[in-house]
């Protein structure tokens, strides 16, 4: 996939991460869009895109996590993902799996004290339209599969408990800081 083939798909992933948040009432809850990750197979496409990416911005960090690259680039000018302008792009190198190339998820920012996965789950539980929905998203009526995690990498000041919702190959997560005050960059 060439740069321009990844920018040109972004009005159609905008369209539907940003269906899937409202669906799940994250739009109405006004929570913010701190990065947006993008996925690739091989290697040389990764290497590709970072350097286009970084012709549009700054590397503000790179971790080897799991034995492989993570870039977290901050554009000059934010791009358009649905309801948000979003200026921080998450670049994970491959890691061997076998994944669809190109804009993979969404992470928005729910202000709390959650330090594990439980306490996010809860936080989250409690914005108005989940709290109306937790039934039939919880049971899997509406297809949305819920995952929670808890990454945490060397020397950052905060871990990152983590829920994610997962429909149709598009994944929304939500965590409760800006990734760049979990990695100490704030």
């Amino acid at each position: 996939m060439t740069y321009q083939e990844l920018m040109d798909s972004l009005p159609d992933f905008a369209q539907r991460v940003g269906q899937l948040a409202d669906r799940l009432g994250l739009v109405r809850a006004r929570l913010v869009a701190d990065h947006i990750a993008v996925r690739f197979t091989e290697r040389s496409d990764a290497d590709a895109i970072r350097a286009k990416l970084l012709e549009n911005g700054t590397l503000l960090s790179e971790k080897e996590i799991n034995g492989r690259p993570i870039l977290l680039i901050q554009l000059n000018t934010p791009i358009q993902v649905g309801p948000w302008a979003i200026d921080l792009v998450e670049l994970p190198y491959p890691d061997g799996r076998k994944r669809p190339d190109g804009w993979e998820h969404v992470e928005l920012v729910l202000p709390s004290e959650a330090e594990n996965e439980e306490q996010m789950l809860a936080a989250v539980r409690q914005i108005p339209a989940v709290i109306a929905k937790w039934p039939v998203l919880n049971d899997g009526t509406l297809g949305i599969e819920i995952k929670t995690s808890c990454p945490k990498g060397d020397n950052e000041p905060y871990p990152n408990p983590t829920v994610a919702f997962k429909h149709q190959g598009l994944t929304v997560k939500v965590h409760p800081r800006d990734i760049r005050e979990v990695l100490g960059l704030r």
